[in-house]
């Protein structure tokens, strides 16, 4: 069985980082069975001081199908890094802006790492992604090309898109698989609604996935309707800006910020709103449109994921960040719909979250990365 060794910034018990982690989740829980993963990650959740509790350092934490070695903070080392891995077939690295990214890739550049090298993009080179810490990146990628870091490694990418973002920055060269996150299991479930039109943003609260957009969105609305915000407060500035638009929306709109959300429950709270509201500035997947989907929650989303398709499969509207008043007109359409035609939409979304994820997992292409 191969070992496959998986650097990344957070996992399980943590939560904070939203789809990344889920990706991983449901990797290890489709694939585990075929392959030995070895997940290498910090010993504590965005942000937070404290490790987690009850982990064990230097030795395995069985984690699901996973193995999960935490590391504490400043230990990803050269050396570190290099021992860790040694005993993987494949490092799979998630995102490559990183400390223990670069520094992998370093190790394999001066060939201390001789085995394969798999960077997942994640988005990181999306028009949207590339617009925060414009700056800061462009030093990171003029330094790593110069030290000629991407040589000799493959790009996993989710979608022809991001690998055509990906070989925008990097060069046409540039090896990529595109391997679709694989999203979790679909329960059955009833689709119900209250008569009160329910509207609710799910993701990380942070410039990126674009709140105050949504909030300007429903600014101009007049119907009644309950606007429900759950999330980490990734950017509490943000989060500032965002409450002064909040306050200032009209009275046909009751707002509630419900907080953190258990992974584990996110399908079922999608379940209970009619409208999914993310014009988000870029996903590489966006594990939480599927998951809205499978909830029986209507998304109406920006052009900059890869669920540009539900609109032709009648479940949901896919709308330019350059056309605000089409995000205005998408939420007034559903609004004019009579309680049975809502829940028809609803169940429409429902089932094709079901197909997709039959389709999925059996043509995964994490088996063409891994082999």
């Amino acid at each position: 069985m191969k070992t496959i060794a998986i650097l990344c910034g957070r996992y399980l018990p943590g939560y904070k980082d939203g789809g990344p982690v889920r990706t991983l989740i449901n990797l290890t829980e489709c694939l585990g069975e075929k392959y030995r993963f070895k997940i290498i990650t910090n010993d504590r959740d965005h942000g937070d001081l404290k490790a987690y509790e009850n982990i064990k350092y230097d030795s395995a934490n069985k984690i699901g199908k996973a193995e999960v070695w935490y590391v504490k903070p400043k230990g990803f080392t050269l050396s570190s890094l290099q021992r860790m891995t040694d005993d993987a077939d494949l490092i799979y690295i998630c995102g490559p802006y990183n400390d223990y990214a670069y520094k992998t890739l370093f190790l394999k550049r001066i060939g201390r790492i001789k085995k394969p090298v798999v960077v997942a993009s994640m988005g990181s080179f999306s028009v949207g992604a590339l617009q925060i810490k414009s700056h800061k990146k462009k030093i990171f990628m003029f330094i790593s090309k110069k030290l000629g870091l991407f040589k000799s490694i493959t790009w996993s990418v989710t979608s022809q898109i991001e690998e055509k973002d990906v070989k925008h920055i990097i060069g046409e060269k540039a090896k990529c698989i595109v391997a679709e996150d694989l999203p979790r299991s679909v329960p059955d479930m009833e689709i119900n609604r209250e008569e009160k039109f329910k509207i609710v943003f799910v993701s990380r609260i942070c410039e990126m996935k674009n709140l105050m957009y949504a909030i300007e969105v429903l600014s101009k609305l007049e119907s009644k309707m309950q606007f429900d915000i759950y999330g980490t407060l990734e950017d509490k500035k943000y989060w500032d800006k965002c409450k002064v638009l909040l306050e200032k929306l009209p009275e046909n709109i009751a707002w509630e910020y419900k907080g953190m959300v258990d992974s584990q429950k996110v399908i079922q709270i999608f379940s209970q709103y009619d409208v999914f509201l993310f014009p988000t500035k870029g996903e590489n997947y966006g594990h939480v449109i599927f998951e809205a989907l499978a909830g029986g929650c209507i998304p109406i989303i920006s052009d900059r994921t890869p669920w540009n398709g539900i609109e032709k499969e009648g479940c949901g509207k896919v709308i330019s960040l350059l056309n605000k008043e089409g995000y205005v007109e998408a939420l007034k359409e559903i609004f004019s719909l009579n309680n049975h035609d809502i829940i028809q939409m609803r169940k429409i979304a429902h089932q094709y979250a079901k197909g997709k994820y039959e389709e999925s997992t059996k043509n995964t292409g994490y088996l063409k990365i891994f082999r």
